[in-house]
């Protein structure tokens, strides 16, 4: 049998079916009647072709008022005219005809005439075209979608108001920074590759998410057929057509299309938005450049432009991400150096994580939502970008020298300045007392994990004993590894037995050590050598050897910090130390541990607790040892929550190929980042942030059987975890994991830690202490708080900002004994610690509250 074929006549409704004998003389016949078809079409003659200012085509027609003209394309000279483009009523005499974009040689264009009193229904969807023509934007003869009210979004954007009218405009966006401060307007194409595919222009005043408005006009939102993205309006680039604004159009996601896509994307969106003129191009971000450049060649024999995320901030000299204010030690920065409390840095490429600094200066452009921009909002530093800054003799002059930096919106101050201003000013905004870490000596031999409880913090690090906890939350086994925990007293009894005590604190005194950076890290560098070279305890000896003779014969070990000033609630101390493979030929593992040991002495790490005001002397180092994973796949970090974008309901995921580090990356390498959703409703649960620069292709490291796991795993130990630090239901509470892709495609973790910006309330610090209960109420608060403890006998009050900075708290009254009411009118909007002084047991009892 022949194919069939379905023949439209003009009056929309008889059916012709015929086979391909019948079809050959069907066309013989047509031929005959002069190209007139059985559609009520005629193709016209093309009667002179030229192009205007802005780069498009004009054709001129010999037409007449009764009719109605459609342009149609085709890409090669060798295919069909099987894109309609442009749609005009014809005027008696001649017409012009054109299209919104950028013109192809008079080959490629094809006029067709139709009659405006029997007009045909081009699109398919059972409108015809001059009720469309009419009634743009609610309906339009190019898309398949039928009407739409605008309160929804449209089918044709027939000007720029009603781009305006669909368009929003948000400061932050917050997983497309891209989009901050411009007018965007969400697109959804279903059908795409089908003859009669629908666009719809989405109000994105009334619809945050494409899902949203798929759910409210019935469109199955996991059907493998549909393109969704951004047209965004840049005022001030230069478009294809030369003059100042153009639309850009992009995926979203974060995901690019091959040139195909992108080409018949473009096409269809502009045959819809009448309006354009040669002023559509395809946005291409940092994270789609690598598609690009491997269709460049395709996009250059194209009449797709392209826009570069780069360009938008072309013309862009300065621009100030976090106003504020700091001094510090002026210092250009490599991507292997790192930085101190005390640095004011400058970076010519961004790094992906950032210790605690004094203020930050980038050569590169940041966008607002970056992870540069997210730490020095939290910190409360100064941070902007300024092009080419060494080119500035004012502050290539300044360069290792200390200085003030201000950041303002549209300006900055920079100026030399004094030690003891940058003394004065740390010491204001530093912790006010001195922080002892816990420390439980009764533990003194090495365990099993498996014989390790939560609680034991104290005595093993938070490191050892939350890695220990997991191992009961009932994962697959390997999930969690298997160890063995050293705890705090063999290091503290190896520091007594070669008097490193009393040499560190002779160090620390120092006149030199505390006012030369150079010197302190040379000092500091000669103990850690002596450490290293220390002699253990026999004793201590022995119970390492028995340990290390528990791993199988040739099994490389891992042996990691897990200090007692790392992974807390409200100091995380995330890489201040180093964790080292021992290899089975290197011996007794005391080197590495020793090694580690070592470790606490860094400069980063003594200076990082030097600002916190940790007692350096109770600092100690346990260790977690557990087989070390060879030839890993991928290694990522997770949170519970997502602290980067702030998204609501979502897990934020940064994983990367191999051993390329996350936690201490290379500067050039960009890592695969991704917002999980917490509850799976269907397989779109998840939005790509960034694609790792290391993993070629669509797809991603976190492929669906690992996304599905990770959803599972950060659930359990999020909502664990709460329970045991005392925090279900707190909302500023999130684990923060580091997890691996081994070399036989398992997911394990391998590290969970309270995430930074959690303060926990300080009954946590033995958790079995006593039943006292502490309250704040309301929370938030506009005017005033009661902090109440029942049974409690409540003397000092105080408050703390999140940076540990002491307010003086105003004390309305003491209705009773167990419960006091502050005022807190005149405080800044943000999060806050009040704590009370219990003298049942002479403890500060605190509670996090929020003046709103």
């Amino acid at each position: 049998m022949g194919k069939k074929y379905v023949i439209k006549t003009n009056r929309k409704e008889n059916l012709i079916f015929m086979n391909n004998t019948l079809l050959k003389y069907f066309f013989i016949l047509i031929t005959m009647l002069d190209c007139h078809s059985i559609f009520g079409q005629q193709v016209v003659p093309i009667i002179s072709y030229n192009t205007n200012t802005n780069g498009q085509v004009e054709l001129e027609i010999n037409s007449s008022s009764d009719k109605y003209y459609i342009l149609k394309i085709r890409h090669h000279v060798d295919s069909t005219f099987d894109i309609a483009t442009s749609m005009v009523l014809g005027e008696t005499g001649m017409t012009i005809i054109s299209e919104p974009l950028g013109n192809y040689p008079i080959e490629h264009y094809e006029v067709t005439e139709y009659s405006i009193a029997a007009p045909v229904d081009a699109d398919g969807d059972g409108i015809d075209d001059v009720t469309e023509f009419q009634n743009m934007p609610t309906d339009g003869p190019f898309s398949a979608a039928g009407s739409m009210n605008i309160i929804r979004g449209a089918v044709a954007v027939d000007s720029f108001s009603t781009f305006k009218a669909l368009s929003v405009r948000k400061d932050v966006v917050q997983w497309s920074p891209f989009l901050d401060g411009k007018e965007f307007v969400k697109y959804l194409i279903d059908d795409f590759d089908s003859i009669h595919p629908k666009i719809y222009f989405i109000n994105s005043k009334t619809h945050n998410l494409h899902v949203n408005f798929a759910n409210t006009v019935g469109i199955d939102f996991l059907n493998g057929n549909i393109k969704k993205g951004q047209i965004i309006y840049h005022p001030t680039s230069i478009s294809n057509n030369g003059t100042l604004g153009t639309f850009a159009f992009n995926y979203s996601n974060g995901f690019s299309e091959d040139f195909e896509v992108v080409q018949r994307t473009h096409e269809l969106l502009a045959a819809n938005m009448p309006f354009i003129e040669n002023n559509l191009s395809y946005f291409i971000t940092e994270n789609t450049e690598l598609q690009y450049s491997q269709d460049s060649l395709l996009f250059e024999g194209s009449r797709v432009p392209v826009l570069l995320e780069a360009d938008v901030y072309g013309d862009v000299d300065y621009w100030g991400l976090n106003p504020s204010e700091g001094f510090g030690l002026f210092r250009q920065m490599n991507p292997d150096d790192v930085p101190g409390a005390k640095d004011i840095v400058l970076y010519e490429s961004l790094p992906n994580l950032l210790p605690r600094v004094a203020g930050i200066m980038t050569s590169v452009i940041q966008t607002p939502l970056s992870h540069v921009n997210l730490r020095a909002i939290q910190n409360q530093i100064p941070n902007a970008f300024i092009r080419n800054p060494l080119a500035i003799d004012s502050i290539a002059n300044l360069l290792n020298k200390y200085i003030y930096f201000k950041v303002e919106q549209d300006n900055y101050v920079i100026r030399e300045a004094t030690l003891e201003e940058v003394n004065d000013w740390f010491e204001d905004i530093r912790p006010t007392e001195e922080q002892v870490p816990p420390l439980n000596l009764d533990y003194t031999a090495i365990l099993p994990l498996d014989d390790i409880e939560f609680v034991m913090f104290d005595g093993f690090g938070a490191k050892c004993a939350n890695v220990a906890t997991m191992r009961t939350f009932g994962f697959p086994e390997g999930t969690i590894p298997d160890g063995f925990g050293v705890p705090f007293y063999f290091y503290q009894e190896f520091m007594k037995h070669n008097g490193f005590f009393k040499e560190i604190e002779s160090i620390i005194n120092n006149a030199a050590f505390q006012a030369d950076r150079n010197v302190r890290d040379e000092m500091l560098l000669a103990f850690r050598e002596k450490i290293e070279a220390g002699r253990m305890p026999n004793w201590m000896s022995v119970e390492l050897q028995k340990m290390q003779g528990e791993f199988p014969n040739g099994t490389p070990i891992r042996v990691r910090s897990s200090t007692n000033n790392e992974d807390l609630p409200g100091f995380n101390g995330a890489g201040l130390y180093d964790s080292k493979t021992h290899y089975s030929d290197e011996g007794h593992i005391a080197k590495t541990v020793k090694q580690i040991y070592a470790s606490l002495w860094n400069l980063r790490a003594f200076e990082e607790r030097d600002f916190y005001r940790i007692n350096h002397f109770k600092a100690s180092m346990g260790i977690l040892c557990h087989p070390s994973y060879q030839d890993e796949k991928a290694n990522g970090v997770g949170v519970s929550t997502d602290p980067i974008y702030g998204t609501s309901n979502t897990f934020y995921l940064n994983s990367q190929v191999g051993e390329e580090l996350i936690t201490n990356p290379n500067g050039t390498v960009l890592p695969e980042e991704i917002l999980l959703d917490r509850v799976w409703l269907n397989n779109d649960d998840h939005i790509i942030i960034q694609r790792s620069s290391l993993f070629h292709g669509d797809s991603i490291i976190m492929n669906r059987e690992y996304l599905n796991q990770m959803r599972d795993y950060l659930s359990t130990i999020h909502d664990e975890f709460a329970q045991l630090y005392h925090a279900t239901g707190v909302d500023n509470f999130a684990m923060d994991i580091e997890y691996k892709i081994t070399s036989d495609d398992q997911l394990i973790i391998k590290q969970a830690r309270p995430w930074v910006s959690f303060v926990l309330d300080e009954e946590f610090a033995n958790p079995a202490i006593d039943n006292i209960e502490m309250t704040v109420f309301p929370n938030p608060a506009d005017e005033s708080i009661t902090l109440a403890c029942d049974y409690c006998h409540l003397t000092a009050i105080k408050i703390t900002n999140m940076m540990g900075q002491s307010i003086e708290p105003n004390v309305i009254s003491y209705p009773t004994i167990s419960s006091v009411r502050i005022n807190v009118q005149e405080l800044p909007k943000g999060v806050y610690v009040v704590s009370g002084f219990v003298t049942n047991n002479n403890r500060f009892y605190s509670r996090k509250f929020v003046k709103q």
